[in-house]
């Protein structure tokens, strides 16, 4: 339910400004007032985590998953977009680069771009940003089934703009997983850039 108006929303948002409903200075404030929404969702969230006393004790309790978890995310989307870079005709450290940004698509496109060139960036940018919002439609229908997977999907955006999603569709513990997770991806996306950048020079 969440994720559905959350792509609706999206969806109004384009068609608003597209449609001149939205005049050009009020479409200049868009990046403040989308940090606060995400600011006080994440709020939200973390009053939800703070509530259950025993959550840390729970999310401690995974061990191994805590690093594995963000370890294989990066793993296996970098390994899918290099296959898929394969059959399109891409360069393995390219479509690493841009499977291994997961959904960090604001720092791919410019990190990407800056060393593979504008259409790399620009591609980077699409296929991250399009991770974020299928994320959005998915988690709730994959959480169902495996929490983790849900995560996993999420990738670098668990910390932040997805983090609301997997709070609604599992619970407090998944929740500071993803957070986790999340946070080490994104700690973990600029050196992996930089290596793959490294194997192409």
């Amino acid at each position: 339910m969440a994720a559905g108006l959350a792509l609706i929303a999206f969806g109004l948002g384009v068609l608003s400004f597209r449609l001149g409903f939205l005049h050009q200075p009020l479409s200049q404030y868009a990046d403040q007032i989308s940090f606060i929404a995400l600011c006080y969702m994440v709020f939200a969230v973390g009053v939800t985590i703070g509530t259950q006393r025993d959550v840390w004790g729970k999310v401690l309790k995974e061990r191994w998953r805590l690093i594995l978890l963000p370890i294989g995310t990066l793993l296996s989307s970098a390994l899918a977009a290099t296959v898929v870079g394969e059959i399109t005709g891409l360069s393995s450290p390219v479509s690493a680069a841009i499977g291994s940004a997961c959904g960090w698509y604001s720092l791919s496109g410019v990190a990407v771009a800056k060393i593979w060139g504008a259409e790399a960036g620009l591609l980077a940018f699409t296929v991250n940003f399009l991770r974020e919002l299928a994320a959005f439609g998915l988690v709730p229908l994959i959480a169902k089934h495996c929490r983790f997977a849900a995560i996993a999907l999420c990738g670098a955006t668990a910390a932040d703009t997805t983090l609301p999603v997997i709070a609604k569709s599992t619970n407090p513990e998944s929740a500071l997983i993803g957070l986790i997770s999340g946070g080490l991806i994104t700690a973990s996306v600029p050196f992996v850039i930089a290596f793959l950048s490294s194997l192409s020079s």
